[in-house]
């Protein structure tokens, strides 16, 4: 590594981590302020240091995902700039380098960051889901979220309801829907309330429901047996239950349940695979979810295009005012993802088919912008 290679390297690392770590702080301090009073509550039970390593560490990870491309040009950027004002890469040039030469080190390093939100996304992240996906106000499972549609993947039964209480694991006005092909009788079933429970020693784990209304004489409608197996069990054939109660073998988590589309944006890109081969799934089911996958795996190489186009853009440009040069970065950043949000908004509506297509185009698109771009670099 050549001195001209540390100096760059050494002016990057140094803007990019400033950048971050100024972005990070505003985050925090508005973040803190603007819920106080909770986190002032969750400290009596324990330490402040520990709840602000607890709730702002995997925050400051995801942060990271989501903006470190972004920092890496920005570092770029200045680090350029701060080369051409000082008429350096004027005298780099007279002694024969190439702009894409004195530059290397700065190219480098961008492709190490992106690497790391690589590492970060596929390793990191998916272990702090659980608490990503809370609040202040819910950090130990209090309060409540509207239940959304949950489709078993093994059986097909649908469960919806009003609201479900996240500490309680409680479903408020509960209706589960029961396909035609586990039985033909039985279509649907509704109650004021119902829980999640575990596994006992008569009975598996599922969704205990009470004050059933429809079928209104549940205790006289027969169990349904699945493969030799309960899956609804009637007070008709099950002495446990009382009357107006009724219960369905279900493996649930409440974790899902409360935030199975925030949880499903932390899942590796293995995970989000397999989600999709499964049959049905309420948070990865259709065009959304088989865009989000060709995403997932193409998002490193728009990180590294976005990079090869705005720095080019900045040498090519000569002795440019920093707020200028900045400005012409920040819309590079801009059509970048404005195109790519549009690529999957119109990939999800199905107007984009095949659904690869949505994360392709960008790239189509964008690829050829920065090989001219690189050439600036080359001459």
């Amino acid at each position: 590594m050549t001195i001209l290679d540390r100096y760059l390297l050494f002016s990057f690392l140094r803007i990019f981590v400033v950048c971050f770590l100024s972005f990070a702080g505003l985050y925090v301090v508005i973040h803190l302020f603007s819920n106080l009073d909770e986190l002032s509550a969750l400290s009596k039970e324990s330490s402040w240091p520990e709840l602000m390593w607890a709730f702002y560490w995997p925050r400051m990870a995801e942060l990271f995902d989501k903006t470190a491309p972004v920092m890496a040009l920005v570092a770029g950027i200045f680090s350029v700039h701060l080369l051409q004002r000082n008429r350096e890469l004027t005298a780099i040039e007279a002694g024969g380098i190439t702009k894409f030469r004195a530059l290397r080190s700065v190219l480098l390093a961008g492709v190490v960051v992106i690497g790391l939100t690589v590492v970060n996304r596929e390793m990191l992240l998916h272990t702090f889901k659980d608490r990503l996906v809370r609040t202040p106000q819910n950090w130990h499972d209090r309060g409540k979220v509207k239940m959304s549609i949950y489709e078993d993947p093994g059986t097909g039964l649908k469960v919806r309801g009003n609201e479900f209480l996240i500490g309680e694991k409680k479903i408020t006005s509960s209706e589960i829907q029961i396909p035609a092909s586990i039985s033909r009788d039985l279509y649907s079933l509704r109650s004021g309330w119902a829980m999640i429970v575990d596994a006992t020693d008569y009975r598996p784990a599922g969704l205990f429901l009470h004050q059933v209304t429809k079928p209104a004489a549940i205790q006289e409608v027969p169990s349904v047996v699945v493969d030799g197996q309960p899956l609804i069990f009637t007070p008709r054939d099950f002495q446990w239950l009382k009357q107006g109660q009724c219960f369905v073998a279900l493996e649930l988590d409440p974790d899902e349940i409360a935030y199975g589309k925030q949880l499903a944006q932390y899942r590796t890109t293995p995970e989000m695979i397999a989600a999709l081969r499964r049959p049905r799934t309420w948070y990865a089911n259709g065009a959304s979810a088989e865009v989000a996958v060709h995403v997932r795996l193409l998002k490193p190489l728009l990180d590294l295009t976005l990079l090869l186009i705005g720095l080019p853009m900045i040498v090519g440009g000569g002795e440019r005012n920093i707020f200028v040069s900045a400005g012409l970065g920040f819309l590079v950043v801009g059509g970048v993802f404005a195109v790519n949000f549009g690529c999957q908004v119109l990939g999800t509506a199905h107007l984009l088919e095949p659904a690869a297509l949505a994360a392709w185009l960008p790239l189509i698109i964008f690829v050829p912008v920065a090989v001219l771009s690189m050439r600036k670099l080359k001459n």
